[in-house]
């Protein structure tokens, strides 16, 4: 009985963790027809829109960052609309920010190393005191 009530826990707890996940990185599934539903909000710092911030989001901002001012200048401010702009026009790059908007942690309208440091630091530490890491937002589409 108790070897049953193992397992039983066991094939629960795995099935509600893949759910989970499933939820947070996809979406929500429709009562109706049983489609999966984008999510309507996004969280700051999550770059890689999987549902978590984490240090793969600061590594990618920091690719983003070195791989656009090599093609840029290294001087060039990078505005969320500019990355907005690169994600559409440059998809065969493999260095794209798949949510920008999510990248400018700090608030002031441009993807820097601040941002980069910041989603760092919630990475690491889970807390962000500089900036909006892990807070929610909606895009207007």
């Amino acid at each position: 009985m108790k070897k049953t009530f193992k397992k039983i826990t066991a094939s629960l707890t795995a099935m509600l963790m893949m759910f989970g996940s499933t939820y947070t990185a996809v979406g929500s599934v429709s009562a109706t027809n049983n489609e999966i539903q984008p999510r309507a909000y996004h969280v700051y710092g999550d770059v890689h829109d999987d549902g978590s911030v984490d240090l793969k989001d600061a590594v990618l901002i920091a690719q983003f960052i070195t791989a656009y001012k090599n093609k840029h200048g290294v001087s060039t401010l990078i505005s969320v609309q500019n990355a907005l702009d690169y994600k559409l026009k440059e998809t065969n790059n493999e260095f794209y920010l798949p949510v920008p908007q999510a990248a400018d942690v700090d608030g002031d309208g441009f993807i820097t190393e601040a941002d980069y440091i910041c989603v760092q630091n919630y990475g690491i530490n889970n807390y962000d005191k500089a900036g909006r890491c892990g807070q929610l937002f909606y895009i207007n589409e």
